[in-house]
């Protein structure tokens, strides 16, 4: 794929893995549009964007808006598309975690979740695809996680969001192919970034020995498979050499990836002073 002129809207694309997406994007000749909800973070990326242009013709764009929420959602992609600049690529990198034990999470983290990391990706992605059929073609990237294939322990809300952004797009590649519009969802692991540091200051003993044994990756590692991805059009994009592992074992013989936690976690438990397991 060339990117120079693509039009390139990003979620999310104001920190993380979303605006490592963008700054990749810019250097590739994209005009990018980042959607996100701190007014300030959107102006630095913008002038970091600009420092990073390769052409004068480049546009880059910025909207602020919480894209849990309908309305805003409308008002953005609306701001953002505006003389016919239908979106070539939709990548909707935006979401939010909050681990914990499920008997200790609130409803509101479990709502505040699937409104963010799922509504969040279908607003956008409902907005965008009328747009992408009638052109017949474009291409929409979903984050969904690690945690969107292998039940984590601690992240029964963020699970639980990211394993509908795979069934979700599971299903939306199914039938969008025919209009050639393509399909990718990107399973990252843990990758440092300012979410990743407010996870860790809530997250279970348990889910930090699991995540000990997985390399944390920079943005632009992730940034880097997901052009990969985009270029050689693969549907599934996994960074990481042990997310990779993860992903076969979980998507063929999973019971091996069940004991291996089951033996990570009791360690944790026993750490804690508490019984490894009901007998």
């Amino acid at each position: 794929m060339d990117f120079q002129g693509k039009n390139v809207i990003v979620t999310g694309g104001s920190s993380g893995i979303g605006r490592a997406t963008a700054r990749m994007l810019v250097q590739r000749g994209a005009n990018v549009a980042i959607i996100a909800r701190r007014q300030a973070l959107l102006e630095a990326a913008l002038a970091e964007f600009e420092a990073e242009r390769v052409t004068s013709a480049q546009v880059f764009q910025a909207y602020s808006a919480d894209l849990s929420d309908w309305e805003q959602a409308q008002a953005a992609i609306a701001a953002l598309t505006v003389e016919g600049r239908t979106p070539d690529i939709l990548i909707n990198a935006a979401g939010i975690a909050h681990p914990g034990y499920f008997e200790e999470l609130p409803i509101e983290v479990f709502r505040r979740t699937m409104d963010v990391d799922f509504f969040g990706t279908l607003y956008p992605t409902k907005l965008v695809v009328p747009m992408m059929m009638a052109r017949r073609s474009g291409h929409i990237v979903n984050f969904s996680s690690v945690a969107g294939f292998l039940g984590v322990f601690g992240y029964t809300a963020y699970g639980a969001a990211k394993f509908a952004v795979r069934g979700f797009s599971d299903v939306l590649r199914s039938e969008l192919k025919p209009y050639g519009v393509q399909v990718h969802i990107v399973f990252p692991p843990d990758t440092d970034t300012p979410q990743l540091h407010e996870e860790n200051k809530v997250k279970p003993l348990e889910t930090r020995e699991l995540a000990g044994n997985v390399k944390v990756l920079q943005p632009e590692d992730v940034a880097r498979e997901v052009i990969r991805g985009l270029e050689r059009n693969r549907y599934v994009i996994v960074p990481g050499f042990e997310s990779k592992l993860y992903f076969l074992l979980a998507n063929g013989i999973s019971g091996v990836f069940r004991w291996y936690c089951d033996r990570a976690i009791a360690k944790a438990r026993k750490k804690r002073g508490l019984p490894a397991a009901c007998k």
